[in-house]
């Protein structure tokens, strides 16, 4: 057992220091130049980030640099070592007072159940027609002789309140940014809600430096961070994460389908972690494209921000986040990571309001 376990810390300090070997001097951004006499100037890269940006992050790096020196990890951060199965990390944990609207369960199975084009076989005409016939809800028919059989089946899961399989039931009907689709949120308490955001050292299969999860209780947003004091804790992290999960979950992100939902699974892979993440899941993203299209000239995170929430002070782009993190692992001075925990809390924090904003407009 003792050779097994050391084995196992063998292994995982080479990946360690191979993907250290791989991040350094690897940059995955880019700096837009405004055009002068005519030349635009690019450096080899795959995010944008306008030349203001990056000047305004390096001097806001040079000063945490220079505000941490010296100080330990605990000093700078407060929080505590989380002990795994996988391992160690280490855990910040912050509440904030905030409120969450969600769907009233009422309102959101009413809805769901007025939808009879969830049944197949019907369009908005025939819909219309049953209608007007008496069928006005999926509840209704469960007596029909062509449709019964299948509306039965669909109460089966929404007595259960399955949503995972409701949602996805929906999806095969409507579009995934479709409201029907939100409203099942409602069926879910508010205290099932896992609103997720991670931050990585790139965009293809390298670690996860910051796992965020957080969770409603009273009328506060509890938002736990696992950080990575060196990529070797990365197991130890994404079993940290899984602690959260529980059959009723479902998960809250920002294009969280697209990105940090498969990554998490590709890094659980990796490390032959099981770990089961099929859960219903509400991406804002999706939702936002939708409800304010006419509105909003992009959707990133921080734009919607802006413009329903408010502006942060000192913060970093997303792009730059491996940038600080390697700067750390370089220096072992712990400031330019302060930046990224406080860009990640601030992530989740406005991935919340935003839901709820979405709430407060579809519930």
């Amino acid at each position: 057992m003792l050779s097994d376990e050391m084995d196992s810390k063998a292994t995982l300090t080479k990946i360690g220091e191979r993907l250290r070997e791989n991040v350094d001097g690897t940059k995955e951004y880019e700096i837009t130049i405004p055009e002068r006499d005519g030349f635009r100037g690019f450096a080899p890269t795959f995010f944008s980030v306008s030349d203001q940006d990056y000047q305004a992050a390096q001097q806001l790096k040079l000063k945490l640099l220079k505000q941490y020196e010296g100080k330990t990890l605990e000093e700078a951060l407060r929080g505590e070592e989380t002990i795994t199965k996988s391992g160690t990390c280490y855990q910040i944990k912050s509440r904030h007072r905030m409120s969450l609207k969600t769907v009233r369960h009422d309102a959101a199975r009413e809805r769901i159940l007025a939808s009879l084009k969830l049944m197949y076989g019907i369009g908005e005409t025939t819909e219309r027609a049953l209608k007007d016939h008496g069928y006005k809800t999926i509840e209704d028919l469960v007596e029909h002789p062509r449709f019964g059989r299948e509306a039965t089946k669909f109460l089966e899961l929404l007595n259960h309140c399955d949503t995972r399989r409701i949602t996805n039931w929906i999806c095969k009907w409507f579009p995934k940014s479709h409201p029907l689709v939100f409203s099942a949120s409602g069926l879910h308490n508010r205290e099932d809600f896992l609103f997720i955001d991670i931050e990585t050292l790139g965009l293809f299969s390298r670690p996860i430096i910051l796992f965020g999860v957080a969770h409603f209780a009273d009328e506060n947003l509890i938002v736990h961070q696992y950080l990575l004091r060196s990529v070797q804790e990365e197991p130890a992290a994404l079993t940290a994460l899984l602690s959260h999960l529980r059959d009723s979950s479902a998960f809250i992100t920002f294009n969280g389908r697209t990105f940090d939902i498969p990554y998490i699974k590709e890094r659980l892979a990796y490390y032959r972690i099981r770990g089961d993440l099929e859960r219903p899941h509400f991406d804002v993203l999706y939702f936002s494209r939708r409800a304010w299209k006419e509105t909003m000239h992009n959707f990133k995170l921080t734009t919607l921000e802006r413009q329903f929430i408010g502006i942060r002070k000192d913060d970093i782009p997303s792009a730059l986040v491996p940038e600080f993190y390697e700067t750390y692992l370089r220096t072992k001075n712990i400031g330019p990571v302060v930046s990224v925990v406080d860009h990640n809390r601030q992530d989740l924090i406005a991935l919340t309001s935003l839901f709820s904003k979405l709430c407060e407009g579809w519930g």
